[in-house]
């Protein structure tokens, strides 16, 4: 009787043949949703910083270039464009102001704000109440004008 124990222990009983399984189940979603998180958050973090770097970059660039007279916002918005070239960043999403109006005067800010909308990568986010569908992301950069 003893070696039946065993033999039972060993290959596990009847009643647990499926509890891998069920575990296995009961797991799965959690690590999914897990990983799908870190995905979703490493990408916001890259657009993150390439807004900033197509922010930083275009402030600097109109702070320099403004007053010479070929100057154009077009341009400027140009530079940020491919500042960022991992991110699907169009003119249109960059704006141009200056602390003093119209014109980057000497000892004035530009003000360069950038903001994004994509949809999430996994699209698992929209799926869940409560939680917007797509991301919304904005950067902004400043600098002294004048060179």
């Amino acid at each position: 009787m003893a070696v039946n124990t065993r033999a039972a222990l060993r290959s596990g009983s009847l009643s647990e043949k499926g509890a891998v399984a069920v575990e296995f189940a009961l797991i799965l979603p959690i690590f999914l949703m897990l990983v799908f998180g870190i995905v979703e958050f490493g990408r916001a973090f890259n657009i993150q910083v390439s807004l900033s770097e197509a922010a930083r970059e275009t402030a600097r660039y109109t702070a320099i270039h403004s007053s010479k007279a070929g100057f154009s916002a077009a341009d400027a918005k140009a530079v940020g464009v491919s500042a960022a070239p991992s991110v699907a960043l169009g003119p249109s999403d960059i704006q141009i102001a200056y602390s003093g109006g119209s014109a980057c005067a000497a000892g004035e800010t530009v003000v360069v704000t950038i903001k994004v909308v994509t949809p999430y990568l996994t699209g698992l986010p929209g799926l869940i109440p409560g939680l917007p569908a797509n991301l919304d992301i904005s950067s902004k950069g400043v600098m002294r004008c004048g060179g």
